[in-house]
């Protein structure tokens, strides 16, 4: 039967070179394009984060000024009864921070208000709860947002009026037209990037107070985390989805005086440009370069290919040519001549570490792999066996008090015993560290526990540096078919550990139901 060609080498590489090169420009601008996004998104976050830091401290500066006037506004009302004409001169000079101002008695009857509101004037009587909260505490308040007798939603920003004598006497009031040009909206309306970012403001209980669409003022807004986390007085910066559903790069502070949060976000859309611009550059300078990558990639692949391919060719006319073929080997012989023997080469090399890998570098025993190896073969052929595993005691003494060095010559030592003291038959391993194992071909318990109690014993004897003598813990178990390699090892295992527990320097044998029987 005529053996198939298969592909040929020069085209295997030509397809792994263009692959590569297609797919390390495909990885490294994906690459890029995301590095270039996650460091936009980075800036933005700190950008916006700032930005509300900054307008968080600009409010609070603000608010300190509105309440330090209406306090000296107070303080003047509390040497007199402020007549409408001097509370519109006061208004005249705070024009810019508030949209009213008015003074209301103890009683929270207004005796003055400027400018003159409908429905509203001297006489009225304020029943709100931030008036009723005003005359209760008689300290300075900056109030949640309500509807006002006017039927404004608004802020109260108060401060309590005492005449001379100590006696409280009402309080000055200022207001915030919330849905109105204020003074929030001059301060935050106009966003430092303008492009789709805006700055929102919320009271402590998560009530829109400022937003660029005024229908939004009053909304609650308490399932967004950044508000969230910001009217707790966290600051901050993350990616969210809002109450809407859209995605925003958010930056968030709070606002101590008045426990308001302000919110500066972006929409992540904004990142969809210099996304698509990286792009179409990394195209326009990356494929004429990636095109003469893969030239010189090709050539590369071909000289590596072309002898190997005249080797093949002249393989196969040899053996389909009638015809005696001229024995002179094409040009390219001397490189395949080096190529076969450096197959060859590693060939043995490979052979020969696959004889080494199945031993310990040290004692030069057997290893864990070939144990594993070896007792799945057994068991699986059912041949009867019986383990041992056997530790060195207090073999970390040995290394702490005389080194190393002297620790891997104990080790080397017990193997050398180990090797003469048993049967042509028996197999024994370093199962790990200062721990053995001795696979007792056609060994009964009672032959593993004698073989076992002869290795303790005789151990025992071993001349070691300074005097030293080493002592053995040791566990048997006997192979059965329902307990399998794994329990069988485990089995011994425990053995082990019994001999260990109960003082060291000891054999414990495992049946199969894990009783001990010494």
């Amino acid at each position: 039967m005529k053996p198939s060609k298969g592909m040929k080498l020069r085209t295997l590489l030509g397809m792994l070179v263009i692959g590569s090169v297609l797919l390390t420009a495909l990885v490294g601008g994906y690459a890029a394009v995301q590095a270039n996004m996650a460091s936009l998104t980075a800036s933005y976050l700190e950008n916006n984060e700032q930005y509300a830091r900054k307008l968080a401290s600009n409010t609070t500066n603000l608010l300190g000024i509105m309440e330090d006037n209406l306090k000296f506004m107070a303080a003047h009302a509390g040497q007199k009864p402020m007549s409408t004409r001097e509370l519109e001169i006061w208004f005249q000079a705070n024009r810019q921070y508030f949209n009213s101002i008015f003074i209301v008695d103890p009683e929270r009857r207004i005796t003055a208000v400027f400018p003159a509101q409908a429905n509203v004037g001297p006489g009225t009587r304020l029943t709100s709860e931030a008036s009723r909260e005003a005359v209760e505490t008689k300290a300075p308040l900056v109030s949640e947002h309500y509807v006002g007798a006017t039927g404004r939603r608004l802020i109260l920003i108060s401060s309590p009026i005492f005449d001379g004598e100590g006696a409280y006497q009402g309080y000055v009031g200022g207001t915030i037209y919330l849905e109105e040009n204020n003074v929030l909206s001059r301060t935050l309306s106009e966003h430092f990037y303008g492009n789709g970012s805006y700055v929102y403001v919320t009271d402590a209980d998560g009530h829109i107070l400022f937003h660029p669409d005024p229908k939004r003022i009053g909304e609650l807004v308490t399932t967004n985390d950044v508000v969230r986390k910001a009217v707790s007085g966290q600051s901050g910066s993350e990616l969210i989805t809002n109450t809407r559903g859209l995605p925003f790069l958010a930056g968030y502070a709070y606002v101590p005086s008045a426990g308001w949060s302000i919110i500066s976000q972006t929409p992540t859309s904004i990142l969809e440009a210099p996304r698509e611009t990286l792009m179409k550059k990394l195209l326009l300078q990356g494929v004429p370069l990636c095109f003469v990558i893969l030239l010189a990639a090709w050539r590369v692949a071909h000289m590596i290919s072309a002898p190997l391919y005249a080797l093949a060719k002249f393989s196969e006319e040899s053996m389909h040519s009638r015809r005696p073929l001229p024995l002179r080997m094409p040009k390219s012989g001397r490189f395949i001549y080096e190529v076969k023997q450096l197959h060859h080469s590693m060939d043995n090399h490979l052979s020969h570490l696959a004889a080494e890998i199945e031993n310990d570098g040290l004692t030069g025993l057997l290893n864990r792999k070939s144990f594993d190896r070896t007792i799945g073969s057994w068991a699986e052929e059912r041949v009867p066996f019986s383990l041992i595993l056997l530790d060195i005691d207090h073999f970390k003494r040995i290394n702490d008090t005389y080194g190393h060095p002297v620790g891997d010559a104990v080790l080397r030592s017990l193997a050398e015993h180990m090797e003469a003291s048993t049967r042509s038959d028996d197999l024994i391993f370093r199962f790990g560290g200062e721990e053995f194992a001795v696979l007792v071909r056609h060994g009964s318990g009672k032959e593993a526990a004698e073989l076992a109690e002869r290795l303790r014993l005789t151990a025992a004897e071993l001349p070691l540096a300074e005097g030293e003598r080493i002592t053995l813990s040791l566990g048997v178990a006997v192979s059965d078919a329902s307990a399998g390699p794994q329990g069988l090892i485990e089995l011994a295992d425990r053995a082990l550990y019994r001999s260990k527990k109960e003082g060291r320097n000891r054999t414990t044998v495992f049946t199969s139901t894990g009783e001990a029987l010494r």
